[in-house]
């Protein structure tokens, strides 16, 4: 993925900077006959096994970790889950990490079905490719194909291999949030990066043309390749953005 789809274009105040992405976001539909992102229900069935809990020591109230909360987990593991799981239920008043790992479990399975879509979709391909090469054979002795055309699967490829890229990116993110600012200030800087990016993402020409107005003369012209791959990065951004709300959301009243 090209470098034309992150940054804000020179600076300048474009007039689409105020991209609103509270009214932006829905699946994309040429998603529906890829596998469906939903959480595992096995994974699910064990919602909570291994949660920790509170226990009182003098007194004193404190978190006792579990043995799954020790320890650098595996990340395909870890994926696989009840911590990525869309409606985690976190103990109440959950403890910081708790919510650190809901959040990073999810983008790994966020990345992991991804994944699943890019090899799909590869597998489809080469399904395609194959009968039209063998067509092409038999109307000129020839198996070449135009390895660049922008026809719809190469775009959906190009969409969800952004959307890897793009939560590897904010794994690590998260990663080093945590590194520089301890579990207590984790996700409030996160959440504040992947605002940041939101608003990156939002100063592009790409986010123009998604929101159907036109690109201003001398502006660059989005192709439909980078108008893949941006709404890749910004779905993947956007959906970050809503689990970390969800994550730290405050606690019901009794």
């Amino acid at each position: 993925m090209g470098d034309d789809n992150h940054g804000s274009d020179g600076g300048q105040n474009h007039s689409w900077d105020g991209f609103d992405f509270n009214t932006w976001g829905e699946p994309a539909a040429d998603g529906s006959q890829l596998p469906a992102n939903h959480d595992d229900p096995d994974a699910s069935a064990h919602a909570d096994a291994g949660a920790g809990q509170w226990v009182s020591s003098g007194g004193v109230l404190k978190w006792e970790a579990s043995g799954d909360e020790e320890g650098e987990p595996d990340p395909r593991a870890e994926a696989a889950s009840h911590w990525g799981d869309e409606d985690v239920e976190l103990p109440p008043g959950a403890p910081e990490p708790l919510r650190i790992r809901a959040t990073r479990a999810w983008l790994l399975r966020q990345r992991a079905f991804e994944g699943d879509a890019v090899g799909y979709l590869l597998l489809e391909r080469r399904r395609l490719q194959e009968g039209s090469a063998d067509a092409a054979e038999d109307a000129d002795g020839s198996g070449h194909m135009d390895a660049d055309a922008e026809d719809p699967l190469a775009l959906a490829l190009a969409e969800h291999q952004a959307a890897v890229q793009e939560y590897e990116a904010l794994v690590e993110m998260l990663d080093n949030c945590l590194a520089h600012n301890g579990p207590a200030q984790a996700l409030m800087e996160f959440y504040m990066r992947v605002t940041d990016r939101l608003a990156d993402l939002a100063a592009v020409p790409e986010a123009l043309v998604e929101s159907g107005a036109e690109v201003p003369t001398g502006a660059r012209t989005p192709t439909p390749r980078s108008q893949a791959e941006w709404r890749g990065c910004a779905e993947a951004s956007l959906h970050t953005r809503k689990r970390v709300e969800h994550i730290t959301a405050p606690e019901p009243e009794d």
